[in-house]
């Protein structure tokens, strides 16, 4: 893969991270302290506490506040979008030294809930509506370390998040082509085929998303199997590969439902009303995955055994 940066960050994932609770790093934003935040590529955009901003975000109008509400939970947030520096990968009790990857980039600024002190690292592409910040928004598509602008895409695994696209990073993986949207501005999520038993198979974008443990089906009720309730059974074998039904798929991910002995087995298969597929980060113990926004393509590849 070509790159105009051979150089790349690696972020590990705290002590605490993992797919059933989430994968986390520390972050210090606009001068604040380092603040915990969740990988999330089901969103875009920085959800940060105001009150966890340095003091030049802190006087505001609060009658200016917008809303900010993710797809999957239903849950909305309300405050504003600012500009700050967002400095990655820093050391939980951080002290100002060091060598870490920065970006400049716009983030939302959550005055209510007032009591809200998460914080989400919304770095996916094509998720739409609220919850999509855009291109521009994204920290990991913006990053200088150690004086040179990372190829904007990123590799995430089950242990870190590798920011920066190398030839030698990217090496091992397949990879799907993605298509610009009708404005030209981001790509669009790519078909997959989603399988399950008695020859059941329909084409749907397939989002990966870390930010949840289940795994999201979107198809209307009538397109779905005969009996299906709101939530898959457990014992159910499904698949889902991509591109959409190639003989060659660059992701091949598999799992019965319910198998609380495969870490790739999400905490449960529920059914949307909608189009498409939301993996879950469970995904991540069957392959790593990575973004690449300079060329248009994702990738799987499967993880190391060390």
């Amino acid at each position: 893969m070509p790159s105009s940066s051979e150089r790349t960050c690696f972020l590990p994932f705290t002590p605490a991270s993992d797919l059933t609770s989430g994968l986390h790093v520390y972050a210090a934003i606009g001068g604040g302290p380092p603040h915990l935040f969740e990988i999330d590529t089901g969103s875009v955009g920085v959800l940060v506490p105001r009150q966890r901003l340095g003091p030049a975000y802190q006087n505001f109008d609060r009658s200016l506040d917008v809303k900010f509400e993710y797809v999957s939970s239903g849950a909305v947030y309300w405050g504003q979008w600012v500009k700050a520096p967002v400095i990655l990968g820093v050391p939980e009790t951080w002290d100002g030294d060091g060598d870490y990857a920065m970006a400049e980039v716009e983030v939302f600024a959550v005055d209510r809930p007032t009591d809200f002190d998460g914080g989400i690292l919304g770095v996916g592409f094509a998720i739409g509506g609220l919850a999509d910040g855009g291109p521009a928004r994204n920290p990991l598509l913006h990053l200088t370390y150690q004086g040179e602008k990372l190829r904007r895409g990123y590799i995430v695994r089950s242990q870190g998040l590798e920011a920066g696209l190398t030839s030698a990073n990217t090496d091992g993986f397949g990879f799907v082509e993605l298509q610009r949207n009708a404005d030209g501005d981001d790509w669009m999520q790519p078909m997959g085929t989603l399988g399950l038993p008695n020859d059941f198979s329909v084409d749907l974008p397939v989002l990966v998303d870390t930010g949840v443990d289940e795994m999201l089906l979107w198809l209307s009720p009538a397109d779905r199997p005969p009996g299906s309730a709101n939530a898959v059974p457990a014992g159910v074998a499904v698949t889902v590969t991509a591109p959409a039904s190639s003989n060659t798929p660059a992701l091949q991910y598999s799992f019965v439902t319910g198998d609380a002995t495969d870490p790739a087995a999400p905490s449960a298969v529920e059914w949307r009303n909608g189009t498409g597929i939301n993996t879950g980060r469970h995904i991540l113990a069957s392959a790593d995955y990575l973004y690449d926004a300079a060329g248009g393509m994702i990738g799987f590849r499967s993880p190391a055994t060390d």
